[in-house]
């Protein structure tokens, strides 16, 4: 390959500061030395504006400063508007490129012309273990890092120019101009799975995703996205992959797995009340069958069983204070109110969710079932109830006929140390 005419755009995206950027950027000291690459530095309203500190430690960097947190989509966006390179490489603030890591992405796409990305992989801190190898979309459009957490040794990565649904954002690689043909990430993702939405479109609009498996980088694991919370992510992956589905689907696909996908969802909210036996005697259908509700006299004695005497009397002071609504059931910051959360948002977005998918469908020239057809979907059960929903004969029915699905236990996606975890 001639390297003279293929000049690459490193995109970083900083929002929490300088912390981890001395191991990202760091690492790209190399390729700006010699000037094989600009390294892009989006200060995304990091609070002690990284930018300006980085800028005085790598003099060779360019800086994009945001004044307001435009997510990790839009970050990535904004540094791509100020890309020169013929392709534009992304990696996460808190990892590190190996060597080679520059050029393996750009000889894969040399290899692989028909190929708009490259996919590089994501080990662990320690090198011992992978992050992200190849990946995998579920029926309802949530994705997996397929062998997360196994040993290196034990799980060979893709050949180099393995066909891949999609490239981790973390660690990816794009021709810019497909990249700019595309229109980037989704801004409306804001975080997650914007990686897995823009796979989906460059394979239907008939380009592909290839694996480079010798661009890797050393990953500190959601040191990033830790700082959102469990819960916040939460609400993230549940909206953005049900504006994914309405955006990307092809009519015949949201044909095929609507009835599942939308029974899922509310599956999960009937199982999410069960977590919590307050919600869930507030929630039970009244006109169908139940058990019997508990009488006073039954109801108080569970309350000094499970509080305590003093619990209780507590309980029957608050009453007697602040009224008969005291201490009745709320929904909090968990599974239930992510969930709720996540459909208020996606149907504050749903015009423009319309408008994308009409776009997407204008310009679409291979259908889903092609696709499906080449990576099959995932059944994974991933939360509460699952287990018993995916195994039960009503969801069976609602999958389609004749499109490839793969059903498989979390602990087979995932290393059993990260389920249990």
């Amino acid at each position: 390959m001639d390297r003279a005419v293929t000049r690459a755009s490193i995109i970083v995206v900083g929002h929490v500061g300088m912390d981890h950027l001395e191991d990202s950027i760091g690492s790209l000291e190399a390729e700006a030395e010699v000037g094989r690459s600009e390294i892009i530095l989006v200060d995304n309203a990091s609070p002690d504006r990284c930018g300006q500190a980085a800028s005085e430690r790598w003099p060779w960097l360019r800086v994009v400063r945001s004044e307001t947190n435009l997510g990790f989509a839009g970050g990535v966006n904004l540094g791509a508007e100020a890309a020169t390179g013929e392709v534009v490489i992304l990696l996460n603030d808190d990892a590190a490129a190996e060597p080679g890591f520059v050029e393996a992405h750009l000889e894969t796409l040399a290899a692989h012309p028909d190929a708009a990305a490259t996919a590089g992989r994501l080990i662990s801190w320690d090198g011992a273990r992978h992050d992200f190898v190849r990946g995998g979309v579920t029926f309802d459009i949530h994705a997996f890092q397929i062998s997360q957490g196994w040993p290196v040794a034990e799980v060979a990565p893709p050949r180099g120019g393995e066909p891949l649904p999609f490239a981790c954002g973390g660690n990816m690689a794009v021709r810019l101009a497909d990249w700019r043909q595309l229109g980037g990430f989704d801004p409306n993702l804001f975080a997650y799975f914007e990686d897995v939405e823009l796979g989906w479109r460059l394979w239907a609009f008939g380009r592909t995703v290839v694996a480079a498996p010798d661009a890797v980088a050393r990953h500190r694991g959601g040191a990033t996205s830790s700082g959102l919370g469990n819960y916040r992510r939460g609400v993230l992956f549940e909206r953005n992959a049900l504006r994914t589905f309405f955006s990307c689907a092809d009519d015949e696909y949201r044909s095929a797995f609507g009835p599942s996908v939308y029974a899922t969802f509310l599956h999960r909210l009937a199982a999410f009340v069960d977590v919590d036996t307050g919600l869930r005697s507030l929630a039970a259908d009244p006109f169908g069958e139940s058990p019997p509700a508990p009488n006073r006299a039954q109801r108080w004695r569970k309350r000094i069983r499970n509080r305590g005497v003093l619990g209780a009397a507590r309980h029957l002071l608050a009453r007697v204070l602040l009224g008969p609504d005291a201490g009745s059931p709320t929904v909090s910051d968990g599974h239930l109110l992510m969930q709720l959360r996540a459909a208020d948002g996606f149907f504050a977005n749903l015009d423009a969710t319309e408008a994308r998918r009409m776009e997407i469908n204008r310009r679409r020239r291979v259908p889903d079932r092609e696709i499906v057809a080449r990576f099959p979907r995932l059944v994974v059960p991933t939360y509460p109830g699952d287990d018993k929903w995916f195994a039960s004969d009503a969801f069976a029915g609602l999958l389609p006929d004749g499109w490839p699905v793969d059903h498989r236990r979390l602990d087979e996606v995932l290393h059993p140390s990260l389920v249990r975890a």
